[in-house]
């Protein structure tokens, strides 16, 4: 089969070019930061009032508005946002003594939230150390930022997908899908039944999980030099079989993959969504236990023994290591020691 050879998604998903055009179409090329920029216009920025400087819920120390870029702001480092985990943007606010950035968006989000999602009781805004992540039942990704959780159920919304909207375009389907919940649906993406969340065409009896809804048009990874493209069935001109490149596995024709065109790899797009990709690393720590500091990261520089526990460190994880030795531990380690 020859790169050329390989389409998915052919003219029966094209989407209706009556669709309102105001709809969150997906999938987007950046996915996250496509999100943020919806969840924002739900924040009325133009009529809060710009305090030069506050004190904000989720932080200690005093944050400074920063509201107008000059060239001495920001080089060429790329700033996340502690509330959303996006690229920070103006207007926003910024910690003095450390590494603290909010949004003027994220800043004013909604102590409290009614979702249609968790409709049975009131999500509280919420924020818990730099170095706790919470998986957020919506995209299926964890998050450090801030979120929306129901105590009661347990349930947690990072703030991107609290804010979605109850209808969207995909390209995957010709008619706009809204929101359904409360009855199990089958995802065409996946095949796995939902019972929760997702987005569906009543007419065309459509479903999507929520989850593979916001997968994003492309992915970059380690596995592969060119981007991976999300790609529909019906796929023509593929071979009999094809197997994911990642867990070695046959991949279904009839339901969503990743596609390189170039390498002719697939994969299954669980298998290739980074898990942790909306997690802040950088924060640093002091425990007793050792006598250097100790920074939040995605994986080791160097594989080795884990303190206390004992296991090895696993490169998909984030996990604390010390800038001067080759010494990590495991969260569930750094939590016992604090």
């Amino acid at each position: 089969m020859t790169p050329e050879s390989f389409r998915g998604g052919e003219n029966e998903n094209e989407v209706d070019q009556s669709i309102d055009p105001n709809l969150l179409y997906l999938p987007v090329t950046d996915g996250s930061l496509e999100l943020f920029r919806h969840f924002a216009k739900h924040i009325n920025l133009e009529d809060i009032e710009r305090e030069p400087e506050l004190i904000n819920w989720s932080h200690e120390h005093t944050l400074i508005l920063f509201d107008v870029q000059t060239d001495d702001d920001i080089k060429d480092e790329i700033i996340l946002c502690d509330g959303c985990v996006q690229p920070i943007s103006f207007p926003f606010y910024c910690c003095g003594e450390c590494n603290y950035f909010l949004h003027l968006s994220c800043v004013n989000l909604p102590p409290e939230l009614q979702h249609p999602i968790h409709h049975e009781h009131p999500m509280k805004l919420c924020r818990d150390t730099f170095f706790n992540t919470f998986w957020c039942y919506a995209c299926r990704v964890y998050t450090n930022g801030f979120f929306y959780t129901c105590e009661t159920c347990e349930f947690f919304l990072d703030v991107k997908c609290a804010f979605l909207p109850t209808s969207i375009a995909h390209q995957a389907h010709k008619h706009p899908l809204v929101q359904v919940k409360g009855s199990k649906h089958l995802c065409k993406a996946c095949d796995n039944t939902f019972s929760t969340n997702g987005y569906g065409c009543e007419a065309c009896k459509f479903n999507l999980a929520h989850s593979c809804a916001l997968f994003p048009n492309t992915i970059t990874h380690r596995w592969d030099k060119h981007p991976l493209i999300l790609s529909y069935p019906p796929f023509s001109e593929h071979p009999d079989e094809f197997h994911c490149e990642m867990c070695e596995n046959e991949i279904n024709p009839n339901y969503w993959i990743y596609h390189c065109n170039n390498c002719d790899q697939s994969f299954h797009p669980n298998c290739i969504i980074d898990n942790y990709s909306n997690v802040k690393y950088g924060g640093t720590l002091k425990i007793n236990r050792h006598p250097h500091t100790l920074k939040f990261v995605r994986k080791a520089r160097k594989r080795s023994s884990y303190y206390s526990c004992g296991a090895s460190s696993d490169s998909d994880k984030p996990i604390f290591e010390c800038v001067e030795c080759n010494y990590t531990l495991c969260l569930k380690c750094i939590t016992s020691n604090i």
